[in-house]
């Protein structure tokens, strides 16, 4: 008897140590994890205060915030752009395209002041006419 005491002894202790072993691999995911989303959280946290720093210092002609201006500046024209080819405009807030004829943004829900669209139909309607004025002064000019 003495044999399978040993044994069952051995087998009791190989059990423990699998189980020992599994505990700290759970232990270590759990932590690696956690490490993981700790490290998201920062980066979350630093994109706000990077975001904040450039709303205070938005004007400042430091070479990234400029650079930020620009990026923004393109973005806006090309969400315009893809307004205009799926027929709709952008939301002033957040960009998204909506309908022409709503009052309201479907993905932020900011109401929509007419007057924001008017003022950019009213440029592009001064921008024909200057092409059509400079173009009549061009074939006035050739035909003399």
């Amino acid at each position: 008897m003495d044999f399978f005491d040993k044994i069952g002894d051995r087998i009791v202790s190989a059990s423990r140590e699998v189980s020992d072993m599994a505990r700290d691999v759970s232990d270590s995911t759990k932590l690696s994890y956690d490490i993981r989303k700790k490290k998201q959280d920062l980066d979350v946290l630093y994109k706000d205060l990077g975001k904040k720093y450039y709303e205070s210092n938005k004007d400042a002609d430091d070479s990234k915030i400029v650079e930020i201006r620009e990026l923004v500046a393109t973005i806006s024209e090309m969400e315009a752009q893809v307004a205009g080819i799926r027929g709709g405009k952008p939301c002033p807030k957040c960009g998204a395209v909506v309908p022409m004829d709503s009052g309201y943004c479907n993905k932020c829900g900011s109401k929509f002041d007419d007057s924001i669209f008017e003022e950019e139909d009213e440029e592009k309607t001064v921008d024909e006419g200057e092409s059509e004025d400079s173009a009549e002064a061009e074939s006035e000019t050739t035909e003399e």
